[in-house]
């Protein structure tokens, strides 16, 4: 539906159409000499290829006959023109064969109108429109006039959702009525990638986005920016700040998540190990194997001391069943006293300002925070004055936290959103991009969405972690792109194989419009929000 809609706005083409009744009788007739033909040939035909067409052709027209008999279906001459125009030949060159290439696609028949009909050509698509009977007979094509009516083939596209709310309206003016949770062979996962650059609309568009689906899903927010604050109190949501200030929450590094993906077949305390080899790794990336292994001993020893081993159901456990990272300072110096290690020596010195130092109001606590509302937003502003590696392992420790919550329940749609995604990003730690990737793989599992907020691709698509980065895009359903240009435009068309026209779009976007991607389909949109919405969720209106 729409394909041809599709077709020529990608390429900014002009089309026309010219349908004309025939008689049936005569049609039939023709129909029955056409079978005829075709079966002769059929029968002497030496290459396999050819029989197989002619056979084709054969059932063809005998499907048209059938349902002009049985259905008293009327068929027509159908004739399609597409005129493709531009500045420049290479332009020219360059549309025509995009046409083609989408005609193809469709599984269509495209024929270009030889130099001594271009004349008739140009008649056929201008504005005063005349039937051209020399271009009709070379091109036109009988067609039951139910699949020409049914088809809507220049129906603008959109989105009409069942079970959607309105999110926009598209470049023709009609509305866009969304349902991220919808899926179809086009949309395979509630997952989503926005990118544009800052003040393009990103963030007041994901805001909208909330409003709408929060009467339906628990959405979760790592909130780097402390953008989202205002939204959330106004929805009676909770606020969690984690960005390491004296009245902030704790979210214990050290408490083994009750995670209930089994996608690795290893238990609880496994699975926390590899994440607190990855959380240790962003925080101490000198770290050499050798201290790494000194570490995971040491880790394994004390929580054995608190009564935690393999075998342990944790389930049961309270907060302050586990220990802190002051417990593993402690033990280090004491475990330095009885052995005398370089590694001890330099694992302590690493962990002092997070244990008992001035970043210790981070992460040494027990886990005191509560997801108790149907919105919550972890606050990281106050993290900007600590160095990017607390940063990153704050995000990462978050995200984790985020997606055990995310797959307790398959029966509750979830979402979590990860603004400023770009601050996880380390093309020498590929563990944290490849960790976003697979919970992004996971999450329609667990009826979850995964929706990633960066203002450039570029930090995905470093040669380090290219592999992951690119799959986490691919494996998003939904792409909304917003105003780019420069070295950012150009990562966009490139990875996801943009057209002309939508690189032009996209470069030309105000504040608010956006391209939106959805499987094969795509829509320009503008978002527009109610005044009555746009001042629950926006503190500058």
């Amino acid at each position: 539906m729409g394909w041809l809609a599709k077709l020529v706005e990608n390429t900014g083409a002009i089309y026309s159409i010219n349908i004309e009744p025939t008689d049936n009788t005569q049609l039939i007739e023709s129909l029955d000499a056409r079978i005829r033909d075709a079966t002769s040939l059929s029968k002497v035909a030496k290459n396999e290829s050819i029989k197989q067409m002619r056979e084709a052709e054969v059932q063809e027209a005998s499907d048209i006959i059938n349902r002009m008999i049985n259905n008293n279906e009327v068929v027509s001459y159908l004739t399609i023109y597409v005129c493709v125009f531009a500045q420049e030949e290479k332009d020219l060159i360059t549309k025509s064969k995009e046409v083609e290439r989408e005609v193809q696609k469709l599984q269509l028949k495209i024929r270009p109108i030889t130099n001594f009909l271009l004349k008739e050509g140009i008649k056929s698509v201008a504005p005063m429109f005349s039937i051209q009977p020399q271009l009709t007979e070379y091109f036109k094509r009988n067609i039951l006039t139910s699949s020409f009516t049914g088809g809507f083939l220049f129906n603008t596209n959109t989105f009409i959702d069942k079970r959607g709310y309105y999110f926009g309206i598209n470049q023709n003016g009609g509305i866009i009525i969304f349902n991220m949770w919808q899926k179809d062979s086009d949309r395979t996962n509630s997952n989503m990638v926005v990118t544009g650059s800052s003040g393009s609309g990103k963030s007041l568009t994901i805001k909208h986005l909330i409003y709408n689906e929060l009467p339906r899903s628990r959405i979760l927010i790592i909130d780097a920016e402390d953008e989202y604050s205002y939204l959330v109190k106004n929805l009676k949501g909770r606020i969690v700040n984690c960005g390491g200030s004296n009245d902030g929450q704790i979210l214990n590094p050290l408490q083994i998540r009750v995670n209930m993906d089994d996608e690795e077949n290893l238990n609880a305390i496994a699975l926390h190990f590899q994440f607190l080899h990855t959380f240790f790794e962003i925080l101490f990336p000198s770290l050499t194997d050798l201290e790494f292994s000194a570490l995971d001993l040491a880790l394994e020893e004390l929580y054995e001391k608190f009564g935690i081993t393999k075998e342990t159901d944790i389930s049961k456990f309270e907060s302050t069943d586990f220990p802190i990272l002051s417990d593993l300072y402690e033990y280090l110096i004491k475990k330095n006293e009885e052995q005398n290690k370089e590694e001890y020596i330099k694992l302590i010195s690493l962990l002092r300002p997070i244990s008992i130092g001035q970043a210790s109001t981070i992460w040494n606590g027990y886990t005191d925070l509560k997801i108790d509302s149907r919105i919550t937003a972890f606050n990281t502003k106050n993290m900007q004055e600590f160095q990017s590696p607390y940063k990153r392992a704050q995000y990462y420790n978050i995200m984790s936290y985020a997606w055990e919550i995310l797959s307790r329940n398959k029966e509750e749609k979830d979402i979590l959103i990860a603004d400023e995604c770009h601050i996880l990003i380390d093309p020498n730690i590929t563990q944290t991009l490849e960790y976003l990737r697979n919970i992004s793989k996971r999450a329609r599992k667990y009826n979850s969405s995964i929706i990633v907020i960066t203002q450039s691709i570029e930090d995905f698509l470093n040669e380090k972690i290219k592999l992951y980065g690119q799959s986490l895009l691919a494996n998003s359903t939904y792409k909304l792109f917003f105003k780019s240009d420069g070295q950012d435009l150009r990562d966009i068309v490139k990875t996801f194989g943009l057209s002309k026209k939508e690189e032009s779009l996209i470069y030309n976007a105000q504040k608010g419009n956006c391209l939106i991607s959805a499987g094969t389909r795509k829509i320009y949109a503008t978002i527009r929000i109610p005044n009555k919405e746009r001042g629950i969720i926006d503190e500058n209106y």
